[in-house]
């Protein structure tokens, strides 16, 4: 979905839809905890944030309206959104699948010997209507309605124990988006294309604020 003159802007604990045209306020959210990272999936918007505690919390928003799509207590790592579902890797090293128009989960299920030996997080991609989740140990086809996990080989030419990024036909950067808990600079971001799938890392924050 491209929308020109729009861009969303996080400050403080405050996310806002602003035209940059009217330079004005389109809608504006106020978050409870602090912000640790925003990014744009389409007509989604991912804002992550967490408590004194390090309780990480993902609220997916609609771009146009700045309504709440769903709201879910997970430390999400990386990120795919297709045909109207989310899913992720979380921190506690499960596979999970939400809908976004039922608003309840589909399943979530412990991955099976993905992480990598440096601590390196698995990535989660939409290659040809299948989905795989891959580190540079190994690669799993993903089951849509169940989770389940079927060892795999990623198709011809692409490589797990090499592959840092994706990039998709819109120029959505897959599996790349990152945020820090620490600091109190604001993070905008703005249109990233649009398309069947887009992906990415929204780490979440371990500290706190």
């Amino acid at each position: 979905m491209k929308v020109k003159n729009k861009i969303i802007v996080s400050q403080e604990r405050e996310v806002f839809l602003y035209d940059t045209k009217l330079l004005r306020k389109e809608w504006s959210l106020e978050i409870k905890h602090k912000i640790a990272g925003v990014a744009r999936f389409d007509n989604l918007v991912l804002i992550s944030s967490y408590n004194w505690w390090g309780k990480v919390f993902s609220k997916f928003i609609n771009f146009s309206s700045g309504e709440t799509v769903l709201d879910i207590d997970e430390n999400i790592l990386s990120l795919l959104i297709y045909e109207d579902k989310l899913y992720f890797i979380n921190k506690d090293k499960e596979i999970g699948c939400y809908s976004t128009i039922r608003k309840t989960k589909i399943f979530k299920v412990a991955s099976a010997g993905l992480w990598s030996w440096d601590g390196t997080p698995p990535k989660i991609a939409l290659i040809d209507k299948s989905i795989f989740a891959f580190s540079k140990r190994k690669a799993y086809k993903i089951n849509l309605s169940n989770g389940e996990q079927s060892e795999a080989k990623l198709p011809k030419g692409l490589d797990n124990k090499s592959i840092t990024a994706l990039v998709d036909e819109f120029q959505i950067n897959i599996n790349t988006f990152s945020s820090s808990p620490s600091g109190d600079s604001g993070f905008i971001a703005g249109d990233m294309g649009g398309g069947d799938a887009g992906g990415g890392d929204a780490g979440g924050g371990d500290g706190g604020g």
